[in-house]
């Protein structure tokens, strides 16, 4: 009878996985697949260009023909995800140790720093652009009053910078949770003992609190970092990838879908950053696990 119940148990868990793995497969493996095998051909968006097997062709362009735009490239998207994974995750740390202490009004706070978080990216993307546009906008019209200059995205000085903050401003909320629900975990009598003995608040909260909510430390870096690497649709709707925004996820947008649409090349990046999202995390992962093992 047990058996029996086991085996409806069983089949019950491999039902309701099934629905999960057929969308993972649709909507994960099959394009990735299709990707990596566009990027070996010469396919266009061009009507009437046969399609050929051209082998790694579009990967000795952009090693050799175009390493200067492929470097370009790469170097904008490590200083905009090291800059949106290490500020994200200072900014959530300080909002998660101010967040666990009552006060009136900690609830209201907490839901107005998670609210960005359940806003699309493209939603979020049109908002600020709207706030920051120089023809109107609420900034700009403030800074006209002392005679400032507003037009942001149009600098290559402050559009990545911008850029970063918008992309913190968007996931702080969900980096913040996880970081609250960590340091939820820490037993308080700890912190109180390390009070008692004379430590200051910001000493309780790095050599006591801190060590512990190491596992969400992990979390929130590598989720942080593969997003960040991974990121097209806020930039495209900032700055179109212009003024030194231009990341891989722009660069393989505008080569394979803008100009004359080279999709095989534009596959061959998509595969290129796919790797280093992968490379990344796996060093990430390494590195954060053992020094969750040291700490614990």
């Amino acid at each position: 009878m047990s058996n029996v119940f086991a085996g409806r148990q069983k089949g019950l868990i491999y039902l309701t996985m099934t629905p999960g793995f057929i969308v993972f497969i649709l909507f994960g493996v099959v394009p990735s697949v299709a990707t990596l095998v566009i990027s070996f051909t010469n396919y266009t968006s061009i009507p009437g260009v046969p399609v050929n097997f051209v082998g790694f062709a579009n990967y000795v362009h952009l090693f050799v023909n175009n390493v200067q735009g492929l470097r370009n490239s790469l170097e904008e998207t490590l200083v905009f995800a090291f800059g949106v994974t290490i500020l994200q995750n200072l900014l959530g740390l300080w909002l998660a140790n101010a967040l666990t202490k009552k006060f009136p009004g900690v609830k209201l706070f907490r839901t107005l720093v998670f609210m960005p978080a359940v806003l699309g990216v493209t939603v979020i993307g049109l908002m600020w652009s709207l706030i920051l546009t120089p023809s109107g906008g609420p900034v700009a019209t403030i800074l006209s009053l002392f005679g400032t200059s507003s037009a942001f995205f149009g600098s290559s000085t402050w559009a990545m910078p911008l850029v970063i903050f918008v992309q913190i401003w968007a996931n702080l909320g969900f980096t913040t949770v996880v970081y609250i629900a960590g340091i939820n975990t820490v037993p308080s009598e700890l912190p109180e003992a390390a009070k008692i003995d004379g430590a200051s608040g910001w000493t309780t909260f790095w050599k006591v609190t801190f060590p512990m909510i190491a596992p969400s430390v992990t979390v929130n870096v590598i989720l942080a970092a593969a997003g960040s690497l991974r990121t097209y649709d806020l930039i495209y709707v900032l700055t179109d990838g212009t003024n030194g925004t231009n990341t891989l996820g722009m660069y393989m947008f505008n080569t394979a879908f803008q100009g004359s649409g080279n999709l095989g090349l534009g596959a061959g990046i998509g595969v290129l950053q796919f790797l280093l999202t992968v490379v990344v995390v796996l060093v990430l992962q390494s590195y954060l696990r053992r020094r969750e093992e040291a700490m614990s």
